[in-house]
């Protein structure tokens, strides 16, 4: 169970060869795992490798599927009667039987995930569950390539056209031969989009179900601006945004407020720090991603700006970096997001739900002390609805990991 990014593609013609294609696509998927694994089909037959970095890519075929997930647990190759299934997918934990279910008799499993799955005897296989938390999309390269993945961004950057979302309880099967469309669930559940996805998860160029990610963000952003307006904004002298989700809403909170904006905190490693399980290894990137311009920080006072607080160690190292490093006077915070007090049950990778910072000190006051900053505020639910609307979006998003109860 965890997060990943993924890729198919299939050649309905002869002669094409989809290595370069995979490789392409799989590069726009790095920030949603550093594990990954290709799975390609020529006339030799399934071939599947795991890799250590996407430039490893080798491979030669005409039909592949290719991943990018937190850990291994969420691909590989199995069995399904006499057919080889290689398979990746994010979301809830499902089992063998379950994936064999999906691409072989079309029946869906009553979980949140998205999947996809290359066949020994020649078929690329998506589904979409039912409740529609997780993303999937359908496209082209004119008539020659079909293309499946669960970021819209993967598929332009493989030369495809995006040419629809995959509707929830759907599954796509492509063959040389045929695309066709398996109602898995009749179901008449309204789906709920993760908000996670537009805050922070999926890459700004993406959409999801047709709603661009950037203008989401942009849009909260302004409501963010709209909470940091007065004392806040009257406190801080520039705005500065965590790299890389970070910095989109410090651009736009700092165009809102009427401040300036300093690309001031410069990364040098781009991964996500925030699905990585290993502390050591996460405090290690975050000061990759945070080495600062000294000359264009000290003595102001900093307004800092987060797409989302999981455990609170990005924020802390970044303040204490500002503080001790770049010698700056006072750090306020903004949070593009709602207080996170609950891992996901569905799927995203995240720290434990008793790790959350927001879980374990419900007070601002006490959080401030913690993070060492100066102050801090947040985006509301009421923000990402009101966003949401405000996108185009009509249905609900999926907000489970800010309600969490005792």
């Amino acid at each position: 169970m965890g997060t990943a990014g993924l890729l198919g593609v299939l050649s309905f013609h002869e002669g094409w060869d989809i290595g370069d294609v995979i490789r392409y696509g799989l590069s726009a998927l790095r920030h949603r795992g550093e594990v990954y694994l290709v799975s390609v089909l020529s006339n030799e037959g399934l071939l599947t490798k795991r890799l250590d970095d996407v430039k490893d890519i080798d491979v030669n075929g005409w039909a592949g599927i290719a991943c990018s997930a937190t850990d291994d647990s969420v691909f590989g190759v199995i069995k399904c009667g006499n057919v080889d299934v290689a398979y990746c997918y994010e979301g809830q934990e499902i089992n063998e039987g379950e994936i064999c279910d999906i691409v072989l008799n079309g029946k869906a499993p009553g979980k949140s995930l998205v999947l996809l799955a290359l066949t020994s005897n020649g078929h690329l296989v998506g589904y979409r569950s039912v409740d529609g938390r997780r993303a999937l999309s359908l496209g082209a390269y004119g008539f020659d390539l079909a293309h499946m993945s669960n970021e819209t961004a993967a598929i332009s950057a493989a030369g495809g056209a995006v040419r629809t979302p995959v509707r929830p309880g759907s599954i796509i099967d492509i063959s040389r031969y045929v695309v066709r469309e398996l109602r898995a669930v009749n179901s008449d559940e309204d789906p709920k989009l993760c908000s996670l996805e537009f805050i922070y998860m999926s890459r700004a160029d993406s959409e999801i179900d047709g709603h661009s990610v950037y203008a989401f963000r942009k849009a909260l952003a302004q409501r963010l601006a709209a909470r940091l307006r007065g004392r806040i904004a009257d406190s801080t002298d520039l705005v500065v945004g965590v790299p890389d989700t970070g910095t989109l809403y410090a651009l736009k909170v700092g165009e809102a407020l009427g401040k300036p904006v300093e690309l001031a905190l410069m990364n040098v490693e781009r991964r996500r720090s925030a699905i990585m399980d290993e502390i050591t290894t996460r405090r290690s990137i975050i000061h990759l991603k945070v080495n600062p311009i000294i000359k264009e920080l000290r003595g102001r006072r900093v307004l800092l700006i987060d797409d989302s607080l999981l455990s609170g160690l990005t924020i802390k190292e970044v303040s204490q970096i500002l503080r001790h490093r770049a010698g700056v006077r006072e750090v306020h915070v903004g949070i593009a997001s709602p207080r996170i007090a609950r891992a996901c049950p569905y799927g995203v990778t995240m720290p434990p739900t008793r790790t959350l910072l927001a879980r374990v000190f419900r007070e601002d006051k006490e959080l401030i002390k913690v993070l060492e900053v100066d102050s801090i505020t947040w985006a509301s639910i009421d923000d990402l609805t009101n966003t949401a609307r405000d996108v185009g979006i009509t249905g609900e998003l999926c907000m489970e990991c800010f309600r969490g109860g005792d």
